[in-house]
């Protein structure tokens, strides 16, 4: 009798044994099954140095630059004029009065107009997406901003092609309280890129940003114009990186006469960028308004 307790006994724990065994399977295997963590093939951006100082020195003000953005895209009829434009308002202007990036914006909003054709390596970023989403999503390209200013009058800081120009010449009057010098060094393809602030006037009125971007010019590739698609349309001023944050990074110091930042980063270039087509872009701005208070380019 007691033998036969024991085989039940034993018989039960080893179905049980055998249930728990299936049943800890299907745990097992859903907790080793993992989503990988989506990988950053871009290279990183490393800050060599960051210092601040008063100097002794003040220099004189650089005239005020002005920073005119377009949002565009390659199945934009009318973004072809809208290039014409800015390249016309470049022309006409002093050398160093007038600073272009094109914004292909990685959006949903505007993926009837940025969505690559098939087989044509994408133009729009997440880069350009954060720039628009911060400073205002247009409904419609192309369209663009002029010194990210919400002008008196407008509800938004959008500024149609036909009123670039105006916009441009009002800035153009205005004085800046901040140089902008730009240097740069390349040991084969790494860039160390320098970024030098000096300050001419006392600033009370509210705090700065930066930003720091590479654009890229002389692209050949796929554009829907007014006569039909073209296949060797040539794209400039395309963002294609930015050190740090895109919509900017704060300065935190006093802005007082002589103060200055200097900023050195070091990036690797990627190959799909050509270092003969490359300009660096710094833009100062204000933290509260977005609007442009300096820019200035050099090529790479």
């Amino acid at each position: 009798m007691q033998f036969i307790l024991l085989s039940r006994k034993k018989s039960y724990f080893c179905v049980m044994k055998n249930l728990l065994y299936l049943l800890f399977i299907p745990i097992l295997f859903y907790a080793c099954e993992e989503v990988p963590p989506a990988i950053d093939f871009s290279q990183p951006t490393i800050l060599l140095k960051d210092s601040t100082f008063i100097a002794s020195v003040i220099p004189a003000a650089q005239h005020k630059a002005v920073l005119l953005e377009d949002i565009t895209g390659v199945k934009c009829i009318n973004c072809p004029n809208a290039a014409i434009v800015a390249k016309g308002i470049v022309t006409q202007k002093k050398k160093d009065s007038v600073i272009v990036i094109a914004l292909y914006p990685n959006l949903s909003a505007l993926d009837i107009f940025t969505r690559p054709f098939i087989g044509v390596p994408q133009l729009a970023n997440d880069l350009a997406k954060q720039v628009v989403e911060t400073l205002g999503v247009p409904s419609g390209l192309p369209n663009g901003y002029v010194d990210r200013k919400l002008y008196a009058g407008k509800t938004d800081r959008i500024i149609s092609v036909n009123e670039w120009l105006n916009f441009v010449n009002q800035r153009l009057l205005l004085k800046s309280p901040v140089n902008i010098k730009l240097n740069k060094t390349f040991s084969g393809i790494k860039l160390t890129a320098e970024m030098n602030l000096q300050y001419t006037e006392n600033v009370v009125s509210g705090n700065h940003k930066y930003a720091l971007y590479i654009i890229e010019d002389s692209i050949v590739s796929t554009q829907v114009t007014p006569s039909g698609v073209s296949t060797s349309y040539v794209h400039n001023h395309a963002l294609k990186h930015s050190f740090g944050v895109p919509t900017g990074i704060p300065l935190t110091a006093p802005l007082v006469p002589g103060r200055t930042f200097v900023k050195q980063f070091e990036y690797e270039v990627p190959t799909d960028l050509r270092l003969n087509h490359l300009h660096l872009i710094c833009v100062v701005m204000d933290v509260a308004t977005e609007e442009v208070i300096n820019v200035r380019e050099i090529e790479l």
